[in-house]
């Protein structure tokens, strides 16, 4: 066992270290995001995952082990922020395990007396079986047989990993066996079109596990080790992360409000053009939205629809026109999203001439994400706003072509 585990190519190697950055990067947020749990230690989980992925990409060595250990602290914090729910708990205590493996095959390190290999391949199967699988089986509230199989199969390949010669592969086999059963009993239980594709993607990895770990002990066709990495492990690792993406996803969304303000010019002049371009939608049309050509201005009760996005890759966003504004020194557009809009919420743009002739543009936006996209899209949503935004200020500092006075409600 000792010796064989670290026949990897260099191929296989490539495989490995990007199904752990991976891991490092997205499980943990993803996984505590869904639950809810740990705000706190998903704010700050880039800090420690970062170095530890720009590790993978040195030599090993004590300074990318090092770069590991901040990551090896923080994995220790997760199963204290989990210990109120057992199966959630025993996911996060693989992250430790997996944690400490990472450290040690980064500093070239033979802890125990294993090799990298099995060090790495103890960091990726605690990462994505251990804390990924079982997260994802707690989180679907699995049946009891489901929850108990997995995780003791999980430590049982574990524990595989430590026996060496045809008493390791064996334990690995009798592991293998039960993290299977475990994984597709969960999801042969669970309805829908995810659960039945997860399902496929698990019979054919786990397959594979099953037919790689039985190859050590008996003359049964299997793959190599460098081609299971690249097909059950990436495979294994790509269908839990997304599981894990869309469970996050589809968590309770909270409503937020933000507020940006920018000046674009000074004087009446300015303020009379910049309000021509927002009440004629031609400031969302410079800022790359796609509005109709004979769009009308904007009037309380109107419905109308743009686009975002780039050539074909775009999404509507429906709204309708809950008030207009038109006084001396304040023009404002005040719309609603309506069903089918990536957000739910409103948004008021308002063009102020202050007390000192300065014309500033001001933008209140409350929502919240209502399509898979923006739920996906999570942590980026406020600088994609902020951009969006930015673009539209930018939009009223250039010249505008102006409305007659007739087709702006005042």
């Amino acid at each position: 066992m000792l010796g064989g585990m670290d026949r990897l190519t260099a191929p296989g190697w490539l495989g490995l270290y990007l199904v752990v950055a991976v891991c490092l990067l997205l499980f943990v947020p993803l996984g505590l995001g869904a639950l809810g749990r740990g705000r706190w230690l998903v704010r700050w989980w880039p800090v420690v995952a970062v170095p530890a992925v720009v590790a993978l990409l040195m030599p090993r060595g004590v300074g990318a082990g090092v770069l590991c250990v901040p990551y090896l602290m923080a994995c220790l914090a997760v199963p204290v922020v989990l210990r109120r729910e057992r199966l959630a708990a025993f996911a996060g205590a693989c992250l430790p395990v997996a944690a400490v493996g990472l450290v040690a095959e980064r500093a070239g390190v033979a802890l125990l007396g294993f090799p990298a290999g099995v060090l790495g391949l103890t960091a990726a199967h605690f990462h994505v079986a251990g804390f990924g699988a079982l997260l994802l089986l707690a989180l679907l509230d699995a049946r009891p047989a489901a929850r108990l199989l997995a995780p003791v199969g999980v430590a049982v390949v574990g524990f595989g990993f430590l026996v060496d010669g045809d008493a390791g592969e064996a334990v690995e086999l009798v592991g293998a066996g039960m993290l299977t059963s475990g994984l597709w009993l969960a999801l042969a239980t669970r309805s829908g079109r995810a659960a039945r594709g997860l399902l496929a993607v698990s019979v054919v990895t786990m397959a594979l596990a099953l037919l790689y770990a039985a190859g050590q002990l008996f003359p049964v066709p299997h793959l190599g080790l460098t081609w299971m990495v690249l097909t059950h492990g990436v495979l294994n690792a790509a269908a839990v992360l997304t599981a894990l993406a869309v469970v996050w996803a589809r968590r309770e969304q909270h409503w937020s409000e933000r507020r940006w303000a920018h000046r674009v010019g000074a004087g009446r002049e300015r303020f009379e053009a910049a309000s021509a371009a927002l009440l004629s939608w031609e400031m969302h049309r410079r800022a790359g939205a796609r509005v109709a050509p004979d769009t009308p201005a904007a009037r309380a009760g109107q419905q109308m629809r743009s686009e975002l996005g780039v050539g074909r890759l775009r999404v509507g966003e429906p709204c309708e026109i809950i008030d207009v504004v038109r006084e001396p020194a304040r023009t404002e557009m005040h719309y609603r999203a309506l069903p089918g809009h990536t957000f739910e919420g409103d948004e008021r743009f308002a063009i102020v001439l202050d007390g000192e002739d300065q014309v500033q543009f001001e933008v209140t936006v409350r929502s919240r994400p209502a399509l898979l996209i923006a739920r996906l899209a999570g942590p980026l949503v406020p600088v994609a706003q902020r951009l969006f935004i930015a673009r539209c200020a930018a939009a009223l500092r250039r010249p505008s072509t102006r409305l007659p006075e007739r087709e702006i409600s005042r």
